[in-house]
């Protein structure tokens, strides 16, 4: 008799599964998405739009192909033989820019820090990658390889990753071989400083500056400017002009900051950088060629917002240029040439060209004798030009050689104190190679800097290099005494950093 077999049910199809279940794709490129079941069999794609992206089932790797064609998003059905299906989301985007592989840049240093030849580098890629509309250009200083010290003469070829991103945008990744120089230049000090800080607040789109830089007639340059509340976010453009027949060559250190809601921020980090990098020579080099416009800064201005500015130019060969600082709204080209009609405003500020940029004090101190006070911004400049005076010495560089004399038995302290004058103020020092900060510090409340003991019998030398600082009130007093002042001690204040 026969044994009866078993009846077995079929298998049960498996569910259409894919990874990922969403694309994004650049367009004119392909990218896959795996075909996790089933493990075998034909399966269609069908239902996206074929003139965005290419679908194609690729059965010997047993994935989805996307290639994308235009820029939009579709979804492709993927249905296998039992008429089960998963979707695939697909976006095809544009790139959001471009960067080209490679460029090079001249700076100045003796010698260039490792920091400032990571920053040049970065402006260096920068200026070669051209993000799309409302894309950003993104750069790690930290991740840039090849960084070192560049002694005079000498040259580095680093590698800058670029990234370039924007809502909309295909991401793009790049790496940017930069080639820097450090082209060996002299310390020369500058013979005028314009400033632009009128209209210091912004309420429509022109030029707020211009001055020209010649052969042999070194500047420097300070502007401060202020985006209301609701204002619409525009952009402030520092231009090089050269309306000769021949190129130019430009030597420019400097010190930026913002945009950033805090007034005295802004200002101080703006002099604190300027003051580190003129101290070392640190500076770029452009060639602006005859009849052509470059621009050398360009920082965004949103509303309730500053930006400030502190440029030294010098003229290493040809005639010169025109220097201009413009305002316009941030989606508009930033090309074209300086125009000569200046904006105005109801409210006066200093804008102009002033003939003293640099002071200098040669001062002592005798212990026990009565204390020797350093007025920092309280001589007011004449413009050289229709307009307002400078009050405060804003953009003045100020330096003092302090000698402290002993004339005592016994070793003694001395100490130099900070205290402002007209109301809060923050400040910058570099103090015989050392850099010395202080956060906002109340008026008539004076803050120890720095102290040292001077032998018996014997005297000290104390070089001091600072900077009136934009958006503090100024003037600020600087107190040498061997007691604190009134209101002072010998305490070690939290400003200080």
């Amino acid at each position: 008799m026969p044994v009866p077999t078993e009846l077995t049910a079929p298998p049960q199809p498996q569910p259409v599964t894919l990874a990922p279940t969403s694309v994004s794709v650049l367009l004119g490129h392909s990218i896959t998405a795996s075909l996790q079941s089933p493990v075998s069999g034909i399966v269609t794609a069908s239902g996206f739009d074929p003139a965005i992206a290419s679908v194609v089932f690729n059965p010997l790797n047993r994935s989805i192909e996307v290639t994308g064609l235009h820029a939009g998003t579709t979804t492709a059905t993927i249905t296998d033989e039992f008429n089960l299906s998963a979707s695939l989301s697909i976006t095809v985007q544009v790139s959001a820019g471009k960067a080209f592989a490679s460029t090079s840049a001249l700076i100045t240093g003796h010698p260039a820090t490792a920091d400032f030849v990571a920053d040049s580098a970065a402006r260096a890629a920068e200026r070669v990658s051209y993000p799309q509309p409302g894309a950003t250009v993104k750069i790690d200083l930290g991740s840039i390889a090849g960084v070192r010290p560049l002694d005079p003469d000498d040259t580095e070829l680093v590698h800058v990753p670029v990234a370039i991103q924007g809502s909309g945008y295909f991401p793009y990744h790049a790496d940017v071989a930069v080639q820097l120089t450090n082209l060996a230049q002299p310390q020369v000090a500058p013979k005028y400083l314009l400033v632009s800080d009128f209209p210091e607040t912004i309420t429509e789109n022109g030029t707020l500056f211009y001055a020209d830089v010649n052969y042999g007639e070194p500047a420097r340059l300070l502007y401060y400017h202020y985006a209301p509340k609701a204002a619409p976010l525009r952009r402030v453009i520092v231009k090089m002009q050269n309306s000769g027949n021949t190129s130019s060559l430009i030597q420019l250190i400097a010190g930026l900051a913002g945009p950033n809601p805090d007034i005295l921020y802004v200002g101080h980090v703006a002099t604190e950088r300027f003051l580190v990098r003129e101290n070392a020579g640190e500076g770029e080099l452009f060639d602006v060629p005859p009849g052509s416009t470059l621009n050398v800064v360009d920082q965004l201005l949103p509303a309730q917002s500053l930006v400030s500015g502190l440029m030294q130019f010098r003229v290493v060969d040809g005639d010169g240029v025109r220097v201009a600082v413009i305002v316009q709204d941030a989606q508009d080209s930033p090309t074209g040439p300086i125009s000569s009609t200046l904006l105005q405003s109801a409210q006066l500020h200093a804008r102009g060209i002033y003939q003293v940029p640099e002071f200098f004090y040669d001062e002592f101190y005798t212990v026990g004798g009565a204390q020797t006070t350093l007025d920092i911004g309280k001589l007011p400049l004449a413009n050289l030009v229709q307009g307002e005076v400078l009050g405060g010495d804003y953009g003045v560089k100020q330096s003092a050689d302090l000698t402290l004399l002993n004339p005592t038995n016994d070793d003694a302290r001395v100490g130099i104190w900070f205290e402002p004058r007209g109301g809060r103020a923050t400040g910058t020092f570099l103090i015989d190679g050392d850099v010395l900060q202080l956060h906002a510090v109340d008026p008539f409340k004076p803050v120890l800097l720095r102290s040292w003991i001077v032998r018996a019998r014997g005297y000290r030398r104390v070089r001091l290099t600072t900077m009136p600082e934009g958006g503090s009130s100024y003037p600020v007093l600087l107190l040498v005494a061997s007691q604190p002042p009134a209101g002072g001690s010998w305490g070690v204040t939290s400003a200080l950093y």
